[in-house]
């Protein structure tokens, strides 16, 4: 017997043909579709599981009419998705974080730079020309603030840059937004993400020596 677990990702009542496995969809979730619910239900077909665990103790027995439902759906899924979002790909309005910083918590309350990478994701099936400016308070610098380039199609490219505190940095104590302001394929979208920075009490007091 092929047993399969996933986890919290599929509940159904397998006998029951109404059911797909899905009450709702979960969107800006750092994900798009095709990588998700499509590609697993796709991977479940090809593997034929003779039982389905799921979490919590839920138990999916002869399961093939359901992961075959959960595949139609999630195609289904696609196709709404790509109708009801404006633009040539969905993916920029579905995935929040085409543009990601990690870590999104930078601590700079012990150490005066810390490195960041910056991820930027191209969906499209042409190249993609992005400049990502990084909105900075005054007392933090970098050596390039705003990255531009091309990507490939859908493929990301990563940049690291050193974020630095300076003798002017004045952030007050706690978490500060630093945004990214986002101009794509020569149209400006403006701030759409950000990362967070740390400071802390101690830090002002140095720095004003």
């Amino acid at each position: 017997m092929k047993v399969v677990f996933t986890g919290d990702n599929l509940f159904a009542d397998s006998s029951d043909c109404s059911q797909n496995g899905h009450e709702a969809v979960v969107a800006r979730n750092n994900a798009i579709i095709e990588e998700g619910y499509f590609y697993g239900s796709r991977y479940l077909k090809e593997l034929k599981p003779d039982l389905i665990l799921g979490s919590h103790s839920y138990v999916m027995p002869n399961p093939a009419g359901l992961i075959d439902r959960y595949h139609d759906w999630s195609k289904e899924m696609i196709s709404i998705y790509k109708d009801i979002l404006p633009g040539n790909d969905y993916g920029y309005l579905y995935d929040p974080n085409w543009v990601s910083a990690y870590p999104y918590r930078v601590d700079l309350s012990q150490e005066p730079s810390r490195k960041v990478d910056i991820t930027i994701r191209n969906f499209r099936s042409s190249p993609q020309h992005h400049k990502i400016h990084l909105v900075l308070p005054e007392g933090i610098t970098t050596e390039s603030p705003t990255l531009s380039g091309l990507i490939a199609p859908e493929s990301t490219r990563i940049y690291t840059v050193s974020l630095k505190r300076t003798k002017k940095f004045s952030v007050e104590q706690g978490l500060q937004i630093i945004p990214f302001d986002i101009t794509l394929d020569g149209h400006h979208h403006g701030q759409l993400f950000d990362f967070l920075i740390r400071t802390n009490a101690a830090d002002l007091k140095s720095n004003k020596k």
